[in-house]
């Protein structure tokens, strides 16, 4: 599998993972409506690793860069 398949599917998992725990975590609090589509399609958006490509002398670099961290996660 290519470095960009694999990182743009971690994203993918990342994003999906964050997106069904915190909409569980909001139907447990709020009735179904359309705050608990948005709101955690907004978290998932702001906590889940970004991919991110790095332009170097070899090639392009394949990396996932989250907010918690300053170091990008490579692969």
């Amino acid at each position: 599998m290519s470095p960009k398949i694999r990182v743009f599917l971690i994203y993918g998992v990342c994003f999906t993972a964050l997106f069904l725990i915190t909409r569980f975590v909001l139907l447990q609090f709020i009735e179904q409506g359309v705050w608990t589509t948005f709101v955690p399609i907004g978290i998932a958006m702001i906590f889940s690793p970004k991919p991110h490509i790095e332009e170097t002398e070899n090639g392009r670099e394949y990396s996932l860069k989250s907010i918690f961290s300053s170091k990008p996660f490579k692969f």
